[in-house]
């Protein structure tokens, strides 16, 4: 009966396809013979090895990424910052130099800092949108990477794509793209000249708050690069988060849109507001990018908008209490409106000088505007700013 129980029953695939994709749980799998393993182990057959390796799930998912972004191959990993440095790490030794913009997401300001720097990579921080700093910084020595986001964060301001990428062609340099906040429904960097594209898939892509995930895209040599150190560092993307991730990406350009139409609809009430200083989203015409996003953006320009609360920190801190319907959550792109603030989230890493230097201050809060109706949203901020606002001159 040990026997028995252990190898007891028979799975049988079905011969007609189900119509979403099964879940594989495995970890691990089973070879006929040493020939269908020396196959699948080369790849001439289509086969699993073992989990850290990927999947049946992590592949459909990473097909699917590939084939949104216009991209030969793409490969996931276990997060969005294991996707950043599947992306480099195989670009980048001691004594090469990286080119970024100033304005990049927290935890990918900290890898630079303790995890490139600290191995003796050269790091160069340009003022994002200074076209001229960033042609200097190519000029000044030989640059392997050069790296911006497309929107970014938290401040939304809009990266010249197809400008940049010139600059990294002249310098011949790998350009890497973050589009995190405008997926590849709003925007595929490939068509802008970018080198290889990165996800942080919790995010919109994933939708639901429920995945964990990064995925990087392009063509077929490089990504096989990243998936071997994916491979090497145990950083494999989990066979149910890509799963769920698949499920999201179906709906992803429903969401995008109704996204980017609330961020446009909260931008401009804030701006109508009192107890507000300044509101960040491209879809306003005030934005200094506007007529960029336009063209880059037809679509939309996503979710995310930043602004600017009178009263600093204390205002910060009485509107997050008064909120009721809005939730402080320190993500973003998920289907549920939510808050962020960024000077005890993803930017704590830096020092109160860096932050000023971005424009980020005390009072500087991350909306990430989802799904619902707008008008609910809107009604939320108004009553929570009256409150907030009360004692904060005007």
């Amino acid at each position: 009966m040990d026997t028995a129980a252990v190898h007891a029953g028979r799975f049988v695939t079905p011969a007609n396809a189900s119509s979403s994709p099964p879940l594989f749980a495995a970890s691990s799998y089973a070879f006929r013979d040493l020939d269908q393993m020396e196959e699948i182990y080369a790849e001439t057959t289509a086969g699993a090895i073992y989990g850290r390796y990927g999947g049946p799930n992590t592949r459909h998912f990473a097909s699917a990424i590939a084939d949104l972004e216009g991209a030969e191959a793409a490969v996931a990993a276990a997060s969005g910052m294991a996707a950043v440095d599947a992306a480099w790490r195989p670009l980048l030794r001691t004594g090469d130099r990286i080119v970024a913009s100033t304005e990049l997401y927290g935890g990918t300001y900290d890898l630079l800092e303790k995890g490139y720097r600290e191995r003796g990579v050269e790091v160069v921080l340009v003022a994002q949108g200074d076209l001229g700093a960033l042609e200097r910084a190519v000029r000044e020595g030989p640059c392997r990477v050069v790296h911006v986001e497309t929107l970014t964060n938290p401040l939304v301001h809009v990266t010249d794509l197809e400008a940049v990428g010139r600059l990294a062609r002249e310098a011949g340099a790998v350009y890497t793209v973050d589009a995190t906040f405008t997926t590849p429904i709003l925007c595929r960097p490939l068509r802008h000249g970018a080198d290889l594209v990165i996800h942080s898939v919790g995010k919109y892509i994933g939708g639901h708050a429920d995945v964990g995930l990064g995925v990087v895209s392009g063509d077929a040599a490089a990504i096989a690069e990243a998936e071997r150190s994916i491979v090497r560092q145990g950083a494999p993307a989990s066979h149910f988060d890509a799963w769920l991730a698949l499920r999201g990406l179906r709906t992803l350009a429903l969401r995008m849109a109704r996204h980017s139409e609330n961020a446009r609809a909260i931008a401009a009430f804030l701006a109508s507001r009192p107890e507000v200083a300044a509101v960040h989203h491209p879809s306003l015409p005030t934005h200094p990018q506007h007529a960029l996003a336009q063209r880059l953006y037809p679509q939309g320009t996503g979710g995310m908008l930043a602004f600017e609360l009178r009263g600093g920190a204390p205002a910060v801190d009485r509107l997050l209490r008064e909120l009721r319907r809005v939730q402080i959550v320190h993500s973003l792109g998920e289907v549920a409106t939510t808050i962020s603030y960024s000077v005890r989230s993803s930017h704590r890493f830096l020092s109160d000088a860096q932050r000023a230097e971005l424009g980020a201050g005390d009072g500087t809060l991350r909306l990430s505007c989802g799904i619902e109706d707008a008008r609910d949203i809107i009604a939320d901020l108004e009553q929570a700013l009256a409150k907030a606002g009360s004692s904060v001159p005007v």
